[in-house]
């Protein structure tokens, strides 16, 4: 049975099984979008909460920074921030030194910055709300210079000085909505800054910055018009790192204005379903992995189980090779800050949790019983598709069946993250690449079959007489190619326009 190359990639893009990870008791893991990173005694407030959460995904500051977040920030902290964010926004490095620990060298960097200095002695000395305003203005100032700081604004706040003439900072972040009031028509700028002050306003600076730089990422994602109701689609990575955070503008909006939310498996509500999966991943008739792959096969997957150290040879041995293989790539994609944590569906399944209705399209049962149903062939071409090494492809003049390519998988996951990023839809389908026309059972379970199944939901909600508009979120490789949903809905007469 030949199979399609890159087989591990495409699986990134197309299964939601790929959100899978297994720990000790081989319990499913699947993280809330937006983590902080280490669980904390103390929360945000509720309205800091989103923020806080969203800074955490978009991996700008260090972890010691969440918590503790009604203390007052120091000038130590607010440096800190500030450097970082100036880092992330532009990618150089304003210190080889460790600022987190070496004073000095963090006075330095806020200098070249900010234009401020403070002796030593000083750096534990509490901030204000206007000493961060002033500090995330310069920032963005700096980071993004192309950007029109001139001003012709006024401010309407009633402890705000008309005699003051440093508010520049301060009207920039007001205009343009980074910067609020804390009630009764009072900004509080001479109030001592709060972290969670600090991280609501970092968390809005960088969005803001990344937005109106058109950096934001651009995703696969259609507006379908032409039905009873409107259907937004958006072609899922699955599993992701923060760099394609935070997502374009009209992406999120079109989600918030959507009534309701389709995925493949609903995450959020699926006991039974994790139940069954989980029943499924091993093997229950008293054999072990080995018994049901070569020697080579089973060799090179106890080496890379071993290599990790996270999963016994008594657990590791009970896996099936699909489930072998989805171990092992989320324990490869971890290692370079990609996870299912931070994938496109978890993500937006999170947002609409409490706030829009979560329609499943599949299923984890669904989706097991695909791979269950693949013969052990198949299933042992997947394991070795994820264990090639790379080094592996150079020394192998002779060709391969394609599905068990030698590959760097997280160099090629970077690069479909990427393409996903910046909207590159041809490239996303140049990474599927897979024969629509061939009748071999995987390409018509996998791909035609899902494809048909994926595309007969949409029409539904296009055609429902509930007046809804519905966000639909499936892997991106079942969007593109001839017999993807996006020329199946084009074919059928629908219009539908990619957003980018």
């Amino acid at each position: 049975m030949k199979q399609p190359r890159k087989l591990f990639t495409i699986l990134c893009m197309s299964l939601v099984l790929c959100l899978v990870s297994i720990n000790y008791n081989f319990q499913v893991a699947y993280a809330n979008p937006a983590p902080i990173k280490q669980q904390q005694p103390e929360q945000p407030s509720i309205w800091a909460l989103e923020d806080v959460q969203m800074l955490s995904i978009y991996d700008i500051i260090d972890i010691s920074m969440f918590g503790q977040y009604q203390s007052n920030v120091t000038y130590r902290e607010l440096y800190t921030v500030g450097v970082k964010l100036y880092e992330k926004l532009t990618g150089e490095t304003v210190s080889d030194e460790n600022i987190t620990i070496d004073d000095i060298a963090l006075q330095k960097a806020a200098y070249k910055l900010f234009n401020v200095f403070l002796l030593d002695d000083n750096m534990n000395v509490v901030v204000t709300r206007k000493d961060v305003v002033n500090v995330l203005y310069n920032v963005i100032k700096k980071a993004e210079p192309t950007f029109d700081y001139e001003l012709d604004y006024s401010l309407s706040f009633d402890d705000i000085s008309s005699m003051d003439d440093n508010l520049n900072g301060v009207k920039y972040l007001v205009s343009n909505n980074l910067l609020n009031g804390i009630g009764n028509n009072k900004l509080g700028l001479e109030n001592n800054c709060t972290k969670e002050q600090l991280l609501s306003l970092t968390r809005r600076a960088y969005y803001y910055a990344i937005q109106k730089s058109d950096r934001a990422a651009k995703g696969a994602f259609w507006k379908v018009s032409g039905g009873k109701n409107t259907v937004y689609l958006l072609g899922s990575i699955h599993i992701a790192d923060s760099s394609i955070y935070p997502m374009n503008d009209d992406i999120l909006e079109a989600f918030d204005s959507s009534d309701a939310l389709a995925v493949e498996v609903n995450l959020l509500d699926s006991q039974e379903g994790i139940a069954y999966m989980q029943q499924k991943m091993v093997y229950s008739d008293g054999t072990t992995i080995a018994q049901h792959v070569s020697k080579e096969t089973y060799e090179a997957y106890e080496e890379a189980m071993k290599s990790f150290g996270v999963v016994t040879k008594e657990q590791y041995d009970l896996l099936k090779p699909w489930s072998a293989a989805f171990t092992i790539q989320n324990l490869q994609a971890a290692e370079q800050s990609i996870q299912a944590g931070l994938g496109v569906d978890v993500y937006f399944m999170s947002k609409a949790l409490f706030r829009k209705p979560i329609i499943e399209i599949e299923g984890y049962k669904f989706q097991t019983d695909l791979f269950e149903s693949f013969d052990s062939e198949f299933q042992e071409q997947f394991l070795q598709s994820v264990l090639t090494k790379p080094e592996e492809k150079a020394e192998d003049n002779e060709e391969t069946d394609p599905a068990v390519d030698s590959m760097d998988n997280v160099d090629t996951i970077a690069g479909m993250l990427e393409s996903w990023r910046t909207g590159n839809v041809g490239e996303l389908e140049e990474t599927v690449a897979y024969d629509e026309n061939s009748t071999d059972e995987f390409t018509k379970k996998f791909w035609i079959d899902r494809n048909d199944h994926m595309y007969e939901s949409v029409l539904s909600y296009l055609n429902d007489d509930s007046e809804k508009t519905y966000f639909v979120i499936v892997g991106a490789g079942h969007m593109v190619t001839n017999a993807g949903i996006v020329k199946k809905l084009e074919d059928e007469g629908y219009s539908v326009e990619q957003i980018k």
